[in-house]
């Protein structure tokens, strides 16, 4: 079994869990034959927003992680913790992992458009969503498209094969 790299390249797409047009439906693990059982399988119907995510690499993770981490003392004691913020991990995480979406719709129908911006990151390039375009997701989703965005950017081992 080998581990499988990343790149800055990689995208993906994906569609919220709280999306109507996403479904979750049971279906037989094998046809042919129902006493197998049944297996849970999503669906994603048409006219669902899908937002096209992209993995971070591992410079701009630390500069997430280091940014909104911070180490705490009580006075008078010799105990040390870590505070983590949490929804800021996961609100940066968005602005550089979001590459844009399609069918993202206000309250009255029309689109909302994304908005790219150019940041420097310890001297490197970037394109992240502006802060418009993350205002228009509300923390429950930004939390949602977080924990993928940083799920897809870590390295795996490569399933193994019978």
């Amino acid at each position: 079994m080998a581990l499988i790299g990343i790149t800055r390249a990689d995208t993906f797409d994906y569609v919220s869990e709280t999306d109507p047009c996403r479904k979750t439906i049971q279906v037989p693990v094998d046809p042919g034959d129902p006493a197998q059982g049944m297996r849970e399988e999503v669906v994603v119907e048409e006219g669902a927003t899908v937002f096209e995510l992209g993995v971070l690499d591992v410079f701009l993770m630390g500069m997430i992680y280091d940014k909104s981490t911070s180490i705490t003392r009580n006075e008078g004691s010799d105990d040390v913790g870590f505070q983590t913020r949490i929804n800021q991990t996961n609100i940066e995480t968005v602005r550089f992992g979001l590459r844009g979406w399609r069918n993202f719709k206000t309250a009255v129908g029309d689109d909302i458009a994304f908005i790219p911006e150019k940041r420097f990151v310890n001297g490197r390039e970037y394109l992240q969503a502006a802060d418009a375009s993350l205002n228009a997701l509300g923390i429950r989703l930004i939390r949602e498209l977080g924990q993928e965005i940083k799920a897809k950017s870590e390295v795996t081992g490569r399933d193994a094969k019978n």
